[in-house]
């Protein structure tokens, strides 16, 4: 059985150790907790404040996994991860500009992640890394949310 706790564990020590997605000034937040993106001004558990911003929440089961038998005593398990990415900010392009630069580090750091040398920690690559996104604006602000997904490939014993 997976254990998503410790697999989501491992995708946000990763990007914590990474010295720009770890960076507090590029990153405020960094959690392993979906939380709703409609952006509200209340503090609502469910939302992110605009003080939380920017900001990454890791959803270590975006899907249902899929699994395929292996050697004697192991299953392959192809994990789906998200890793979502809200910012905001003032100006459209240049918000634009700076969310696509966390995209861009947040991709880097995963794309690193595909051989035993460098893997999550849990003995998980990663492969297809590909991101959507979406913006809107509410009052002077605009806010862009992105969401990553790559898929983790697991071996798992029993």
């Amino acid at each position: 059985m997976t254990d998503y706790t410790a697999f989501g564990n491992a995708i946000k020590t990763t990007l914590q150790n990474d010295s720009w997605v770890g960076n507090s000034a590029n990153v405020k937040t960094l959690e392993t907790h979906k939380r709703g993106f409609s952006i509200q001004d209340e503090k609502d558990a469910r939302f992110f404040s605009p003080s939380d911003l920017p900001a990454i929440a890791v959803v270590p089961n975006a899907e249902g996994k899929q699994q395929e038998p292996g050697a004697t005593n192991e299953i392959r398990e192809t994990v789906p991860a998200q890793v979502i990415a809200v910012t905001r900010l003032r100006g459209a392009q240049s918000g634009l500009n700076v969310h696509h630069s966390l995209v861009a580090n947040i991709e880097r750091v995963l794309d690193k992640q595909k051989s035993s040398s460098a893997d999550l920690g849990i003995g998980g690559f990663v492969r297809e890394v590909s991101t959507t996104e979406e913006q809107f604006k509410k009052g002077e602000y605009y806010y862009f949310i992105s969401t990553t997904t790559a898929q983790i490939e697991l071996t798992v014993n029993f």
